[in-house]
């Protein structure tokens, strides 16, 4: 409390003395701006009228009389103006016409009085001044309302802002006409747009951490529901038989080892959108990564009745690639095929070298299915974290015939992180093109209608990477 009050009575005590130093530098220039105009307009009458000695020094003595009183008088205006407080903006741009006024006003009443006019004529003269004063400030106050109005809305603006508004903007008539207003209002509706975008992206941030934390509490709670239930059965005696513990035995060691295989999901993906992944590229033939990958789940795939090959067009490029991580992107997109294949469909994967319009060589693979393919709806987002479309609404759905379980959809978020930090890219394509629907019916040993998808990432060939 002690130091709220003294650091408040700081304050008070700089406010009028930062105001008296405002008012003394601004009477200092303008004091140094008057001697130049006075030593100026001395000079300039001198040769043009070529006075005697004692009308010179009369001429210049009134000039500086009158600079003194123009500053005096400015002062004086700008002394009331602080003390007052009042007015605000509308005012401050007031002042400078007024003063400006009355500064001429005082030196046309000292030239007459210098030049002995009469006294009717003083009076008239003094007139017109009154009324031309009159009329410049009531001019001078119209400009400075409009240019008040126009700072006013600015001011609502960042009200609104602040408030919450962020789609408010600002409209052009709020600059009054003034280039600076219109320029500060534009960069109020840039900074407005982009407090909105952030908004938005943390709004969109809030809502992915929720889903998130709904897809890893489910995912967690399932397996874990489970094998506390299997080891508490076995623990009450309620399983005594040697084959049923053993079983029980297996199926607990698949649960952790989905509950693994889980946490270094949301690890790898931790490490992907922090910047953190590391590769540890190789030399390598993509064609031996393939036969890798395809049999790897052939008998996965021969035990749910799907056909799975592979179709190598000409010679496949060197590339330098992390074998391990690259392994497993393909992994993910031949069992995310296989999970949405029915019985008697089929699985092709396509690989081949292309050449950009630049002249770079490419690595270009896909991997095809001809199941239910992806919803219209669905395409844009199933390379994002936890989504779910309509086929796998259901988390921890078990596919009956392969045994596999749907985990927290992180699968292809994690394959495009591979594939954008191997510097490829990838895309997704729902129902399948004509061209791949030609390649892949052929291998179908059922009739019935299907959609497709086909799941396509590209990776520069070795040549790309000139240190190599």
């Amino acid at each position: 409390m002690k130091i709220t009050a003294r650091a408040s009575v700081s304050d008070a005590l700089a406010r009028p003395l930062g105001s008296i130093g405002r008012r003394v530098r601004i009477g200092a220039r303008w004091l140094a701006l008057t001697a130049l105009a006075v030593a100026l307009t001395a000079l300039g009458l001198i040769a043009f009228l070529r006075p005697s000695a004692s009308d010179a020094m009369q001429i210049a003595l009134m000039l500086a009389l009158s600079g003194a009183i123009s500053v005096a008088l400015g002062q004086a205006a700008l002394w009331l103006a602080d003390a007052a407080r009042v007015g605000g903006v509308w005012l401050r741009l007031l002042l400078p016409p007024a003063i400006t006024i009355i500064v001429i006003a005082f030196n046309v009443l000292l030239v007459s009085w210098m030049m002995f006019i009469a006294s009717e004529d003083a009076r008239i003269l003094l007139g017109f001044l009154l009324f031309g004063v009159a009329l410049a400030l009531m001019l001078s106050s119209s400009i400075a309302s409009e240019m008040t109005r126009a700072i006013t809305r600015i001011e609502t603006g960042a009200r609104r802002i602040a408030a919450g508004d962020y789609a408010y903007r600002i409209g052009e008539e709020a600059s009054g006409g003034a280039e600076e207003l219109a320029r500060l209002a534009r960069w109020f509706n840039t900074m407005a747009r982009s407090v909105q975008r952030a908004f938005e992206q943390r709004q969109l941030a809030e809502d992915e951490r929720r889903q998130v934390v709904a897809a890893v509490s489910h995912d967690l709670r399932t397996p874990l529901a489970s094998i506390r239930a299997m080891i508490e059965a076995i623990d009450d005696g309620v399983v005594s038989d040697e084959a049923t513990v053993r079983r029980y035995q297996h199926a607990i060691h698949s649960e952790i080892r989905r509950l693994s295989a889980l946490m270094d999901d949301f690890f790898d993906l931790s490490r992907l959108e922090s910047g953190a992944f590391t590769l540890r590229r190789e030399r390598l033939a993509l064609d031996d990564l393939l036969s890798d990958a395809l049999e790897a789940t052939q008998t996965q795939a021969e035990r749910k009745g799907v056909r799975l090959v592979g179709q190598v067009e000409g010679a496949l490029p060197l590339v330098a690639v992390d074998a391990r991580q690259l392994s497993r992107a393909l992994a993910n997109l031949l069992q995310n095929a296989l999970r949405y294949t029915s019985p008697g469909d089929a699985i092709l994967v396509c690989a081949a070298t292309t050449v950009d319009a630049a002249g770079a060589c490419w690595a270009h693979i896909v991997v095809m299915d001809s199941g239910a393919g992806i919803a219209a709806a669905d395409l844009p987002h199933i390379f994002e974290r936890t989504y779910r479309g309509e086929v796998s609404r259901v988390r921890g759905q078990a596919d009956q015939a392969s045994g596999m379980t749907i985990g927290a959809g992180l699968g292809l978020t994690i394959t495009r992180g591979i594939i954008e930090a191997h510097g490829g890219s990838i895309t997704a394509a729902s129902p399948l093109p004509d061209d791949l629907r030609a390649r892949i019916a052929p291998l179908r040993a059922s009739d019935a209608p299907y959609r497709g998808a086909a799941l396509t990432f590209t990776l520069p060939a070795l040549s790309a990477f000139p240190h190599n």
